[in-house]
């Protein structure tokens, strides 16, 4: 376009443009920009609306008029894009006058590349005026949707824009024209942002409450799950069968609620329909299976605290797992605590695999204090699932060492496997104590007096300590040795037996290096005393913490151990009580 003709249609200097073209011809009328706009494009942008109506006096030039842009814009288009309301006036001013059938409603109705009309650009821009005049020229234009299935309404809603809603209701005609992408609806988009939209749009299309997008959720699905109460309370009072709607995947909204923790939301649709506790989904859930699967602590709380609800409780779904057993299959132990703590719930309850949830935490093979309070809870007292695991873990075990260690099965090499890799590690450390409680019986903390070659401390009792300890730590990890030299000769149940001692005595051996290294630190710092406490207390409260950890863990609880039944029964009394 040449410079002087856009500046002119920029400016709205019309005599500077008639000037131009006498010195230059008629065809600069027709130039364009690089992105194919010509002089009316421009000059609707910058809302020369009188130099718009002097360009048109002449019919000669109405061609113009609908001539697109690169993106198929005609500058009706861009006058709604920029809220020129003056502009879009003469426009259709200008079509009416043509001697063409329709021609105002076919520049009404010219779609872009993305088949948006001007009307979805004045509503994009909420520009109330220019929606006014085109909803009032062309009626139909609010039921012509775009490439991407947004009609006017849609548009409207998702913009939160109450005064453009209401002139789009009363002209649309199309049963499907509150549509939008993906199968939303303008309710969709209306409950997120503006109730008063949500009211106007129910008022006069009730039905679409009911419509699900492309997944089945409905209006009140979305509003359950982003937890806004207050719309869930309108959009019940328009009408509760919305709250029995399911998706595709059977969830109603409570079943969405209750996964994403919204208690009000919860409150708020069973006060409408206090039988929605008995919808279930595609899996045969209820709303309570639903929130322990999204781990929400507070709404299992909630739900099994109301008294009407105990047949819910130990609900089973289509696959036989009740609440408790979804906790420990998605490791919610949180609420498998509360559910398995409550005397309603049935602990010993089996799906269709014939498991109980204690046998699905088994199989988790948790340690420490989760998996003391796990079997604290579901095995409480002795029941029959800890006494069946007792019978498969230990005495079976026991039998197969004493009958068939001999036999080579595939379970007994596997077995030999095992003790033959622990064996060596056994080895390994007991050599690596030897060796090093060997070597600081040469080194003596301190060094030896020249004299008479006596060590230099000896008379200090923490070197005397480290004397001791340094030696039996030395005899046991040898001891250790020796037991696992033996134990290579012999099968069966006197192998593990050989195998155990030495186990015993390599840990006491640990013990004991430690110990020393406690007191050479402690002995050779008599400046710095309290490096020599802290080291001394350091290890000492790690191996309490070791030992708590052992106290903790039921899979130590080895069969024969004679202190095994009564740590069980301090460890439980503590969880009684809720100490631990």
């Amino acid at each position: 376009m040449h410079p002087k003709v856009y500046e002119a249609a920029k400016s709205g200097d019309f005599h500077s443009l008639m000037t131009t073209i006498s010195e230059n011809g008629e065809d600069l009328f027709h130039q364009t920009t690089p992105k194919g706009n010509n002089i009316l494009h421009v000059a609707a942008q910058y809302k020369q609306v009188n130099f718009i109506r002097d360009i048109l006096q002449h019919q000669s030039r109405s061609s113009l008029l609908w001539q697109g842009n690169d993106r198929g814009d005609t500058p009706l288009h861009v006058a709604a894009k920029v809220g020129n309301d003056h502009a879009v006036r003469v426009f259709t001013d200008l079509a009416k006058s043509l001697d063409q059938p329709d021609a105002c409603k076919k520049l009404l109705e010219r779609q872009n590349t993305k088949e948006d009309t001007s009307l979805h650009y004045a509503i994009r821009g909420g520009h109330e005026s220019v929606v006014e005049l085109l909803i009032k020229e062309d009626p139909h234009l609010c039921d012509i949707t775009n490439a991407v299935g947004e009609y006017p309404l849609y548009l409207a809603a998702h913009r939160s824009l109450p005064n453009i809603i209401e002139p789009i209701l009363q002209a649309s005609s199309s049963p499907c024209s509150h549509k939008g992408p993906k199968g939303l609806t303008a309710l969709h988009a209306a409950v997120h942002s503006s109730l008063t939209i949500s009211d106007k749009i129910l008022e006069k299309r009730p039905d679409v409450i009911n419509e699900g997008d492309d997944i089945g959720w409905t209006p009140l699905h979305y509003v359950a799950c982003f937890g806004k109460d207050n719309a869930v309370r309108r959009l019940l009072k328009h009408d509760t069968s919305v709250a029995y709607g399911l998706d595709k995947e059977g969830d109603s909204a409570l079943h969405i609620a209750a996964f994403r923790g919204h208690i009000k939301v919860i409150d708020e649709v069973v006060t409408v329909c206090p039988d929605a506790w008995d919808i279930i989904n595609n899996k045969g859930q209820t709303a309570l299976h639903a929130a322990v699967i999204g781990g929400q602590v507070k709404v299992v709380k909630h739900m099994i605290g109301k008294s009407n609800l105990e047949d819910l409780i130990n609900e089973q779904d289509t696959d036989g797992n009740t609440a408790l057993h979804l906790a420990v299959l998605h490791k919610k132990y949180n609420i498998m605590y509360i559910l398995a703590q409550d005397k309603r719930v049935d602990r010993l309850a089996t799906n269709k695999h014939h498991l109980t949830a204690y046998h699905i935490f088994y199989a988790h093979k948790e340690v420490g204090y989760a998996a003391a309070k796990g079997y604290y809870v579901l095995g409480k007292f002795g029941e029959f699932p800890y006494f069946q695991r007792w019978v498969v873990k230990d005495v079976k075990k026991w039998l197969d060492e004493q009958y068939d260690f001999s036999i080579p099965t595939e379970s007994n090499i596997a077995h030999q496997e095992d003790y033959d890799i622990f064996a060596k590690f056994q080895v390994l450390v007991s050599g690596l104590i030897a060796t090093v409680a060997f070597g600081a019986s040469l080194t003596m903390p301190g060094g030896y007096n020249n004299d008479n070659g006596m060590a230099i401390l000896a008379g200090r009792a923490a070197f005397q300590a480290f004397v001791i300890l340094n030696s039996i730590a030395f005899g046991l990890s040898v001891l250790a040795l020796s037991l696992q030299y033996f134990a290579t000769a012999i099968s069966g149940r006197l192998r593990v037996g050989y195998a155990s001692t030495a186990g015993l005595c390599t840990y006491m051996a640990e013990i004991a290096m430690i110990l020393a290294f406690a007191c050479c630190t402690y002995v050779v710092l008599p400046r710095t005393i309290g490096l020599g406490i802290v080291s001394v207390v350091g290890f000492g409260l790690g191996l309490t913490l070791y030992h708590i950890g052992l106290f903790l863990d039921p899979d130590l609880d080895f069969l024969g151990s004679s202190n095994s039944s009564h740590k069980r029964y301090v460890r439980n009394l503590l969880f009684e009580y809720g100490i631990i």
